[in-house]
This record gives C-alpha cells, sequence and structure tokens, in this order.
C-alpha cells in the first residue's frame, strides 16, 4: 500500500464526497480543510485517477516520515529524498512547498541546493508559493518536481506532486464550446463531474450496469452531459428552452471532435415534468440542475419563488417516477438563498421537499452539500437520492 495526499478544491467537503465513492472502501482521513491522506494499493494509476476526479487539484506520493513536529534539518533530508528518486543523471529542477506549518519559520531552499550540489548534482530552484506552485505551472513545467513537507500533530510528511489538475482540458470545456448562456446558472464542468462520479459511485453499490443511461432533464448548455459522456455514460439530455436544445447539440458535437467518447447522447426539447425515455430503456442515473430561479432575486418576492420552485420540482420527481429504473440515483442541485431581514438571518431552502419526494420511493443517500461561488446570492445545494419504488 502507497499513502497518498489528495489537495481538494474549493468545496473540500463535495470533493472529498467525490473521492470516496470514485474509491470504495479507502479510508480518508482530513489532516486539514483542504487535505486529505489515504493509502492506495500500489497498482493505482493516479494519473489515470486524476482525470477522473473534478474535485482534486494534486495528488501528492508520501515518500518518507518522521516522528515528530521539529524541524530537525529538513532540508537535508529533502535534498537526500531527491537525489534518491532522482530518475537519471542531471539538473533537478524542484519546488518546495509546505502545508500545516503556518505556525513555522519556512524552510530555505538554497539549503537543499547546496546540499545537492554538494552531492554531485546541478540544481535549480523554482520559486512559488509557499503552499505549492500552481496547477498551471506544473502542467506546463514537466521537468520541476515539486515537493512537500505536510506537517500534522503527530508527522512530518515528504512526498512529491504525482498528478496534478489538467486546467487546460477544465478551462477548454468550460470556455471553448461554440454555446453558452451567460444569463443562466452555469453550472462549472468541475462540479458537473464531481456530481456524475456521486451518482455513478452510488449506481455500483446499487446496481450492476456496464453502461449507465443518464438523463439531464434541465440540460441548459449540456455541462453535465457533457461530463457523462467523458465518464462512459450513455445520455439523454432535455430541456423546455429551444436555444438550450440546440446549444447542448453544438456542445456535445464538439466535444466529440476535441475529446472522443464511446457514448451515445440524444437531445430532445421536451419539459421535465414530461420527459419521454425510449421504450426499451429506463434512466439508472438522473444528475441535474434544474431552474434555480433569478440569480439575484427580490428579497421581498423570495417566499413566492420558493413555493413556485416547490411545484416545479415536486412535478418533476413524480413524473421520474415513470421513467427511472428501482434502484437508479439521483443527484440534483436544490437552491438555497439566506437574507438578513432587520438583523434577523432567514434562510429560503427546499428541504421540505424531501419529506414529501420520500413517498414517492426516494431515499436521502448522504447529507446534501453547499456549493456556491463567492458574492453569490444564490447557492447551490448538491442533494443525493436513492429511487426504490414501493417503499
Amino acid at each position: 500500500m502507497q499513502q497518498y495526499f489528495f489537495q481538494l478544491g474549493n468545496t473540500p467537503e463535495l470533493s472529498l464526497a467525490e473521492l470516496q465513492v470514485v474509491l470504495p472502501g479507502t479510508i480518508f482521513s482530513q489532516v486539514h480543510p483542504d487535505l486529505a491522506s489515504a493509502k492506495l494499493d500500489d497498482n493505482v494509476d493516479v494519473a489515470s485517477l486524476m482525470e477522473k476526479l473534478g474535485g482534486t487539484v494534486k495528488i501528492i506520493k508520501v515518500l518518507a516520515n518522521k516522528e515528530g513536529t521539529a524541524k530537525e534539518n529538513l532540508e537535508a533530508v529533502l535534498a537526500q529524498v531527491l537525489a534518491d528518486t532522482h530518475p537519471q543523471e542531471g539538473k533537478i529542477h524542484f519546488a518546495l512547498a509546505e502545508l500545516g506549518r503556518d505556525h513555522l519559520p519556512m524552510l530555505d531552499p538554497t539549503d537543499v541546493k547546496r546540499a545537492l550540489v554538494e552531492m554531485g548534482y546541478g540544481a535549480r530552484f523554482v520559486e512559488g508559493s509557499r503552499h505549492g506552485l500552481s496547477a498551471s505551472v506544473l502542467l506546463h513545467s514537466q521537468r520541476v518536481r515539486e515537493l512537500y513537507v505536510i506537517q500534522t500533530s503527530e508527522k512530518i510528511f515528504l512526498g512529491e506532486t504525482a498528478a496534478v489538475q489538467n486546467i487546460d482540458e477544465w478551462s477548454r470545456r468550460d470556455r471553448s464550446k461554440p454555446y453558452a448562456d451567460r444569463k443562466k446558472g452555469m453550472l462549472p464542468p468541475k462540479v458537473a463531474r464531481m456530481m456524475v462520479n456521486m451518482g455513478l459511485g452510488m449506481l455500483q453499490r446499487e446496481q450492476q450496469t456496464q453502461i449507465p443511461l443518464l438523463l439531464d432533464p434541465f440540460c441548459g448548455s449540456g455541462t453535465i452531459a457533457m461530463e457523462a459522456l467523458l465518464s462512459d455514460c450513455d445520455v439523454i439530455a432535455g430541456d423546455l428552452d429551444s436555444d438550450a436544445v440546440h446549444g447542448t447539440r453544438q456542445n456535445l458535437d464538439w466535444l466529440n471532435t476535441v475529446q472522443p467518447f464511446d457514448g451515445t447522447y440524444a437531445v430532445v426539447h421536451q419539459d421535465a415534468t414530461l420527459i419521454k425515455i425510449p421504450k426499451d430503456r429506463k434512466v439508472n442515473l438522473l444528475v441535474t440542475e434544474p431552474f434555480l430561479g433569478k440569480p439575484r432575486p427580490n428579497p421581498a418576492k423570495l417566499p413566492f419563488i420558493f413555493k413556485g420552485l416547490e411545484k416545479l420540482y415536486l412535478g418533476a420527481f413524480k413524473h421520474w417516477t415513470k421513467i427511472l429504473n428501482p434502484g437508479a440515483a439521483v443527484v440534483i442541485v436544490f437552491p438555497v438563498v439566506e437574507t438578513n431581514n432587520n438583523g434577523k438571518q432567514i434562510r429560503y431552502d427546499l428541504r421540505k421537499l424531501i419529506d414529501k419526494i420520500s413517498h414517492l420511493g426516494y431515499t436521502t443517500h448522504s447529507e446534501p452539500i453547499l456549493y456556491h461561488r463567492p458574492q453569490a446570492v444564490v447557492q447551490r445545494e448538491i442533494h443525493a437520492f436513492i429511487f426504490q419504488p414501493g417503499k
């Protein structure tokens, strides 16, 4: 078994939930707010694992650890680790990063470089943030070896970045697709991937299926559909907006030219509360972000807005009972708005809806996870359900 640290994204709770379903049975320990640790089988390909994940920024392989928390000439130890693991002769390009050590003096890279020179190596230090180089720098500077010193309450871990998020691919799917509507919710691709992975992880436990059929009945610009197709799903995407339907088709056709996939897809112009599925198939995975209301709603109208949204969601959940397979996984975004009225904090959400849909066969699979962009008025609360009719 090999120990790794996983640097989590902007919503660590969501990133960790994704890891737990992608790597079922693995025990994760959250050692810092944005850092989790786990031991994986030696045969795990962490580069392939990183391609699958939406919420992990870096995977750091542990090379050594030391008991205690004192500095103990870590620069010399780091130099020896670099020398021992250097794959070939030649200059060593390295960067240093520290986590959990903000209360301690920074390590001195010149001491590491000096020790390497004394061992006969040429060395170059690449300067960056104390907490690590950006994914962009590492992605485009593949000669650089980034060493991490990670401090916990009991040990000092020395590690090296083994895989980094390919932000070029994420950015391309986010910004280069032919159709986008900036007036709508614009679910980020990374969040869409995490939601798809959560659903697939739930599905693996509830059903054994080779090619899941994923439905997104509020497809918007097709972000969830794109991430699902890249995750080896067949997809049906639907929307009531004809522009969204046309735009989603454009985006999926474009995706297949830049990142070819094996799955099949259909995009339909239908209401989410009436959407139809081919008679020979049923949906075993539903992942969607429905209409969340206006991005900046009038506070005085929030009670009426959420009453209307509850009606929309309930109608959709009722209809989906006709097209979902028993054991199907549902990962869906609920809107949340918090306002301050004369010093009193008021929260508007759709939590009451959960009791109503439980009678339809939807069982809560895990606690909801709140995700929102900075300054966003309408926040996203990600819910996961298993559909079992008759329960």
